[in-house]
């Protein structure tokens, strides 16, 4: 699982703006369902406030297991990828920490916001360790990110090691297309 954080206030252009959550979880949702995602399967996510946690929930929710990848330790991310005054993000993300295996990725293991770009490769290549074909929900506007190992980048480490893979997109925004 993977898409975009949900917007601070007053972005410019948005992208997936807080009154957006409710009907990126029920798309997501009905994509868990159909998927039969429950007891039996994995999860791998990221952790960000909005797609991650999004999906981590649901997937809790439906008693898959879920792996928790960070990027940097966890109160450091939450500062960075999750924290969002006047939301409950933060809360979300400390239930989902609470329930799920978490792993950090090793102080050095790249510099600066490449970190990002290190999880999304670590999180890919679990993914094909578990499954061949592994199957991915991702909330994104189509768009190149703000940065290294943005949702444009867990795309393409999926999508460039298999032309099969299940990869379902979830537009953050409908209205925009």
């Amino acid at each position: 699982m993977g898409g975009h954080l949900v917007d601070h206030p007053g972005r410019v252009p948005p992208r997936f703006p807080q009154h957006r959550v409710e009907a990126v979880t029920a798309a997501m949702g009905a994509v868990l369902d159909e998927w039969e995602v429950g007891p039996g399967t994995t999860v791998i996510c990221g952790g960000a406030r909005g797609a991650d946690l999004i999906g981590a929930g649901l997937a809790l929710s439906r008693g898959a297991a879920v792996r928790l990848r960070l990027a940097l330790p966890p109160a450091e991310f939450a500062r960075r990828s999750v924290d969002l005054p006047g939301t409950d993000w933060h809360a979300r993300f400390e239930e989902v920490r609470a329930r799920s295996e978490v792993e950090v990725l090793p102080a050095g293991a790249a510099v600066g916001d490449e970190v990002f770009a290190q999880v999304n490769a670590w999180m890919a290549e679990e993914a094909y360790g578990l499954d061949e074909r592994p199957r991915l929900i991702v909330v994104w506007d189509g768009k190149p990110g703000d940065g290294p190992g943005g949702t444009a980048d867990l795309v393409a480490q999926l999508a460039g090691r298999d032309a099969e893979a299940r990869i379902r997109i979830i537009h953050p925004d409908p209205t925009a297309l």
